[in-house]
């Protein structure tokens, strides 16, 4: 699989790697990252996927001990230093509609590019870009970390990013699904 059909970002408890992708695989593709407990992968439907590891998690939780959390993900796309953030704005400005009237934040997880990209620096100017498009489009959202209706989550590791659009019913829903 490219990096670009990858719809599954999953860490596992620590030093749990290697049992995490045995287990992962019976449910997809999936392989290390390069960056230690995060791996990455892809499933045929992963709503599916979900639900299978929440049913596991209530007959067998033992089971699930590999794994911390997962992040399902609706775009990828790789970058380079100089074009992160405008890529980022380009794709998140798709998400417009579906923030609008809600509550959310923006949370950037970056994997790699340590001292060059700063997640905070990022996730204020991309939220700030994103509310200006609403405004513009005479829309409105609110940013609020406490009870968001959704979570717009940036995964990056090393130039390869991945985007997941996370509702509070997902969250309610998918005990895995642990954005902070």
């Amino acid at each position: 699989k490219t990096m670009k059909e990858l719809n599954i970002l999953a860490t596992a408890t620590r030093e749990q790697e290697r049992y995490l992708l045995r287990f992962l695989n019976g449910y997809g593709e999936f392989k290390g990252s390069g960056f230690r407990d995060v791996v990455l992968g892809r499933v045929e439907e992963i709503d599916a996927f979900l639900r299978t590891l929440e049913n596991l998690r209530e007959e067998n939780p033992i089971k699930l001990n590999p794994l911390s959390q997962i992040v399902p993900l609706e775009k990828t796309f790789l970058f380079d230093l100089s074009d992160f953030k405008d890529k980022l704005k380009e794709i998140l400005s798709s998400y417009v509609d579906r923030i609008e009237n809600k509550k959310f934040y923006l949370r950037v997880k970056r994997r790699g590019h340590k001292g060059e990209i700063s997640s905070l620096e990022v996730e204020k100017e991309v939220a700030d870009f994103i509310m200006g498009s609403l405004e513009k489009a005479g829309k409105k959202a609110q940013v609020s970390f406490n009870d968001p209706d959704c979570i717009l989550i940036v995964e990056t590791i090393g130039n390869w990013a991945g985007v997941g659009f996370i509702t509070k019913d997902m969250k309610e829903k998918y005990s895995l699904i642990r954005i902070k």
